[in-house]
């Protein structure tokens, strides 16, 4: 069966995965015309190998004769930085710079999963046609319309007898959690309120509007003469928009910024993300209107706010059950760690040998 195929749901994530439950922050350009702040990559990170350059066949680390080579840690690693929200089309970039801390965590996600897998076959824990019907009318519901679960299997060159394989072997895993981790204690109320109070921030949502523009970019150093006529060729603009023109069709054809193959929308943002001058303007104008003439150092902007939220905090009541779920969660994963660091003392672990 291929480890690295069709890839069902973790149920251990918190030992499979160190720091699974932590978001990595990735910062897009979708705002690149109009963000004060371009942070760049860390310099202390360094860049992992290129692919071309490495052997995909290599072992990285075998447990109990079995291995995981570089390309199966490739493949995992990409898996792991899209499910903390790297968007595809930065997956590569991302990886480049953080490749060497994901080749970390999918070798200690191999591991863990190989030792776990193993135990559970070796106590032969039992799995019903039934549970495994279950999991296939389950994943099956959330294909998309049209698409059967053969197909999508064939897609990933995997049988559906491969497949309820892969299921039992999950199933198992699933239970043997479930086995080893009915000692961990149940959050208390106390418990809530302390997480609730020191981690506010997490159910605060910020102040954010929705917005477009239309810039006519000049740069700060130009002359007079340069910004004199970018402000004005805005102001016709303007005046078009006035006389009924499309806000979205105008920035198509007039606006510097690639927001423009969008209509000029910026889509979403919070306070601190634009440039002071166009923050002030994008939550204080009118929603539904046009603003003046804007100047930042990108040029001139006209912009409009089509929705606008408050900053508002979710109340303890509303997310108790919520942290309670996270708190007993994170006191099972904490459990079962203890259990997989018990079976990876007895467990044949080797790493191939490198050249000093």
């Amino acid at each position: 069966m291929k480890r690295d195929s069709l890839v069902l749901m973790s149920v251990v994530c918190v030992v499979f995965m160190s720091g699974c439950g932590k978001k990595t922050e990735v910062t897009s350009a979708e705002h690149e015309c109009t963000e004060h702040d371009h942070t760049p990559a860390d310099p202390s990170v360094a860049a992992a190998p290129q692919a071309g350059n490495l052997d995909m066949e290599a072992p990285l680390v075998t447990v109990e004769g079995e291995s995981l080579t570089r390309g199966m840690a490739m493949n995992m690693a990409r898996d792991m930085a899209a499910r903390q929200g790297v968007p595809p089309q930065m997956l590569d970039q991302f990886l480049s710079q953080m490749g060497s801390q994901f080749e970390k965590q999918a070798i200690d996600q191999f591991i863990s999963q190989t030792l776990v897998s193993k135990e559970a076959a070796r106590r032969d824990i039992p799995v019903t046609n039934e549970e495994i019907d279950a999991v296939l009318a389950n994943i099956g519901s959330t294909l998309p319309e049209g698409v059967t679960l053969e197909q999508a299997l064939q897609a990933q060159n995997m049988t559906v007898a491969d497949f309820r394989a892969t299921i039992v072997a999950n199933e198992r895993m699933r239970k043997l959690f479930e086995a080893e981790t009915t000692e961990a204690e149940d959050a208390t109320d106390a418990q809530v309120e302390t997480f609730y109070t020191e981690n506010a921030q997490r159910f605060t949502t910020e102040e954010s509007a929705t917005a477009s523009h239309i810039l006519i970019s000049c740069d700060e150093k130009a002359d007079e003469e340069a910004h004199a006529k970018a402000e004005a060729d805005l102001e016709a603009v303007k005046v078009t928009l006035a006389e009924g023109g499309d806000f979205a069709e105008l920035a198509k054809v007039h606006s510097s910024c690639p927001s423009k193959e969008q209509g000029g929308s910026l889509g979403s943002f919070t306070r601190g993300r634009m440039v002071p001058e166009f923050e002030e303007a994008a939550f204080s104008m009118e929603l539904g209107t046009v603003s003046d003439v804007v100047k930042t150092q990108f040029g001139y902007h006209l912009i409009t706010v089509t929705e606008r939220t408050e900053a508002s905090s979710r109340p303890l009541e509303e997310v108790s059950e919520e942290i309670r779920t996270h708190l007993d969660r994170q006191a099972e994963g904490k459990l079962f760690e203890v259990f997989v660091e018990g079976l990876k003392e007895g467990a044949e672990i080797t790493y191939p040998k490198t050249d000093a």
